[in-house]
């Protein structure tokens, strides 16, 4: 990841190197001139690439603060029926199956049981649960 303070430093010294340009003597021979010139593409350039390194690092934090949006807004349209998570009705009442809560917990999956004979069944951790309430439809 890159370090925002690390991109400001690089561009604080190209912006002195810059100066210093302004600042040559025409007396100064060209093979100084020069490696300033370099100097200061050395530095242009480490500041494009910490500031690409950014953008995408925080293109990637944008991208997991949608999905922690959208898993947060799947939580608050459930409802808590004695320990279990099940989907609401619009007056808030509990609805259906409820959801894995081994799922829920290891990761943050809202996944329905299904019923197998008398016993409920996560079908994606096959984690059985027995004497579960489920509401009708």
């Amino acid at each position: 990841m890159v370090d925002i303070m690390t991109a400001l430093a690089t561009a604080s010294q190209a912006i002195k190197l810059a100066n210093d340009l302004r600042g040559i003597d025409k007396a100064v021979n060209e093979a100084e001139f020069k490696l300033k010139i370099a100097d200061l593409t050395v530095a242009l350039s480490d500041i494009k690439m910490a500031l690409s390194e950014a953008k995408e690092d925080l293109g990637a934090k944008q991208s997991e603060i949608d999905k922690l949006k959208k898993t947060f807004h799947r939580f608050s349209d459930t409802v808590e029926f004695a320990g279990y998570k099940y989907d609401k009705r619009p007056d808030g009442s509990p609805k259906g199956m409820p959801y894995c809560p081994v799922c829920e917990q290891k990761s943050g999956l809202l996944i329905h049981l299904t019923s197998i004979q008398s016993v409920q069944h996560c079908p994606s951790c096959k984690a059985n649960y027995q004497r579960i309430k489920i509401f009708a439809d």
